[in-house]
């Protein structure tokens, strides 16, 4: 498929559909009434892929569906859990001190029936690790990845597969924070195609101080240029006006618990 992978497409235009992007190899077809799907990620060939056929180890995945539609949709996601997200460097903020950066994210890719919007399945395009983000009493499960909060993006080259999203972080607390990494929660944020590139819209976070919860507002703004008619995806949760959580403190090592 070309640079431009997102839309609706028919799958009786030509026996396979084929999309690379991440580490991940897809193959689409229609065949006997039924949408196929195969998939694989670079670590699990060898060798170059065959954009017309899947590797003999990659299984063809079968949907039959009523009234036998053979459109379907393709679009990014933001991933269904939050992601530890570490600074490109050690930073300290000093008290009463906004700054804003900028964190490239790793996109899902979902494909639904084009005519009932039914999802077929989705697929991060890059495996990510997971981990716990808390206490054992008090945390949630995270994916973790290598993915670095830049305050500036423009020396990096544009990649379909990650999504930019803006943050701005408030040191409201009388203490310096020390911000090497945090919990960057994106389920509550939608993207936005602009050039070719895929955006979010800003996440506001306010720092009240180690022992304290952090406030995280997702303030539906939008980088300058971008518009709404320009969103290719929802957020996965409904947007809140804001939510009171833990954000920059780990009170325990991080485990990792498996691979996905």
């Amino acid at each position: 498929m070309g640079s431009d992978i997102w839309g609706t497409i028919s799958l009786q235009e030509k026996a396979n559909h084929f999309v690379h992007i991440g580490e991940l190899y897809l193959w689409l077809k229609y065949q006997d009434e039924e949408i196929r799907i195969a998939y694989c990620y670079m670590d699990e060939v060898s060798g170059s892929v065959d954009e017309a056929e899947p590797p003999e180890e990659v299984q063809w995945v079968r949907w039959a569906h009523k009234n036998g539609h053979d459109r379907v949709r393709i679009l990014p996601a933001f991933a269904d859990l939050p992601l530890i997200v570490h600074s490109e460097y050690s930073l300290k903020v000093s008290p009463r001190t906004k700054i804003q950066v900028f964190s490239r994210i790793p996109i899902w890719l979902t494909i639904r029936l084009a005519n009932d919007n039914y999802q077929l399945i989705e697929l991060p395009v890059t495996k990510m690790s997971k981990t716990w983000f808390g206490t054992p009493l008090e945390g949630e499960l995270c994916y973790h990845t290598t993915t670095k909060a830049r305050r500036d993006l423009s020396q990096l080259q544009p990649e379909r597969h990650l999504v930019s999203c803006p943050i701005t972080i408030s040191n409201q607390s009388s203490e310096a924070l020390d911000f090497e990494s945090f919990c960057f929660r994106v389920e509550r944020l939608g993207i936005y195609q602009y050039n070719g590139t895929l955006w979010a819209d800003e996440t506001q976070i306010t720092y009240h101080g180690k022992e304290q919860h952090s406030d995280v507002i997702m303030t539906g703004k939008l980088p300058k240029g971008i518009d709404r008619q320009m969103q290719l995806a929802r957020p996965r949760k409904h947007i809140q006006a804001s939510l009171t959580t833990r954000t920059f403190k780990r009170l325990f090592e991080d485990t990792l618990i498996f691979d996905r």
